[in-house]
């Protein structure tokens, strides 16, 4: 198993938990993080040395990423793995996948890649990598099928791990949150590349939502101690005399405490979603990346909340308008504009039940059967 962010140890742990169950003596091995390590995976390589977004700062790490690449295959042909599963990061997992395949091992690719937001024609190599793709959203089989690639929608596993009616009381009491304060949470993502781009950004704009609303408290999860530095730095630079407060990790609890939310993109905008929270999505990445992932779109959103509803239920922020007061503006909107607030809620808990199957015991069907397990 490779997984290559945050998001892909949290799919990777649900997964190892289910194939552990039907082969109880199975060795899991590949890249992995934290909470798949903490199941007992072998972990080769450091997981953050796969976390990095977009073209150009890929660029700056492709020397390292192809050598770990170059490794890993090197080390699974010499293995021979029953099965080979790719969880997200595409890029470098696809690669693997297909000289693996070749070599007579079985590939199994663990979530499909935005195909439906960009680069569609990807599905052509994709057929001859695999041998069956998880997908987790309920339009994305029809993709696969005018491509005859196996394909099997499993659902969402973040969809069981968030309450279909959240605690907001006693998600402050375990951070020791005041209950009666407004809270916004901030989520300035889980690749540094994300941090270093938004951190001072959205510490200004929680700073200007600081004089309209001077009770705010401002709420951050940080991934790691790197990102935690570098997050702590924007605060003393903008937001030294707000009541911003760090934690480490604790995502899920932050996000039940908080009444709304600043938020980078990807999987983190899901989360709040299922948590039900209003939100703000403002990004930045490279002006290259952008210029190029701008030519390469098919869907006009990023969000996924957006992109599940067909249309613009939440304010996306993007490049020259991810901007300090553009984001203290469509945020402070949010905070008083109830019929926005309302509209938001009753699309994520729409959202929340569509996604709701039993995912990883339907991946770990689809797996053995692909994969010719007994």
């Amino acid at each position: 198993m490779v997984a290559g962010e945050s998001s892909g140890d949290t799919l990777g742990v649900d997964l190892l938990l289910s194939l552990k169950q039907r082969y109880p003596n199975a060795r899991f091995v590949g890249i992995g993080g934290p909470k798949m390590v903490s199941q007992g995976f072998e972990t080769w390589v450091p997981m953050e040395k796969l976390s990095v977004m977009g073209f150009f700062e890929v660029l700056k790490h492709l020397r390292e990423l192809l050598k770990i690449r170059k490794q890993l295959i090197s080390d699974l042909l010499a293995l021979r793995p029953d099965v080979f599963i790719g969880i997200d990061a595409p890029d470098f997992n696809f690669k693997v996948e297909s000289i693996l395949k070749e070599q007579g091992i079985k590939t199994v690719h663990y979530v499909g890649p935005s195909v439906w937001a960009w680069r569609e024609k990807r599905l052509q190599k994709i057929r001859s990598a695999v041998d069956g793709v998880l997908v987790l959203f309920p339009f994305e089989p029809d993709y696969y099928h005018r491509y005859n690639i196996p394909v099997k929608f499993v659902g969402h596993p973040l969809a069981h791990q968030f309450p279909d009616h959240p605690d907001s009381a006693k998600a402050r009491a375990v951070l020791s949150l005041p209950l009666n304060s407004p809270i916004t949470a901030i989520l300035p993502g889980s690749r540094m590349s994300e941090i270093e781009a938004m951190a001072d950004i959205y510490m200004q704009a929680a700073s200007k939502l600081h004089e309209i609303y001077p009770n705010m408290i401002f709420i951050v999860p940080c991934v790691h101690d790197k990102a935690k530095l570098r997050i702590q730095a924007a605060v003393e630079r903008f937001a030294s005399k707000l009541d911003v407060r760090l934690f480490e990790q604790k995502s899920r609890e932050v996000l039940e405490a908080c009444d709304q939310v600043i938020v980078t993109s990807g999987t983190a905008t899901l989360e709040c979603a299922l948590m039900k929270r209003p939100m703000v999505l403002a990004i930045k990445v490279h002006p290259i990346s952008y210029w190029i992932m701008k030519r390469l779109a098919t869907t006009q959103w990023i969000g996924l909340p957006n992109i599940l509803a067909g249309k613009t239920i939440v304010t996306e922020l993007i490049q020259e308008n991810a901007t300090p007061d553009k984001i203290a503006l469509s945020l402070g909107r949010l905070v008083v504009d109830k019929a926005n607030r309302t509209k938001q809620i009753t699309a994520f808990e729409q959202q929340h039940q569509s996604l709701k199957q039993n995912a990883s015991e339907l991946a770990a069907d689809a797996i053995q059967k692909w994969a010719g397990l007994p």
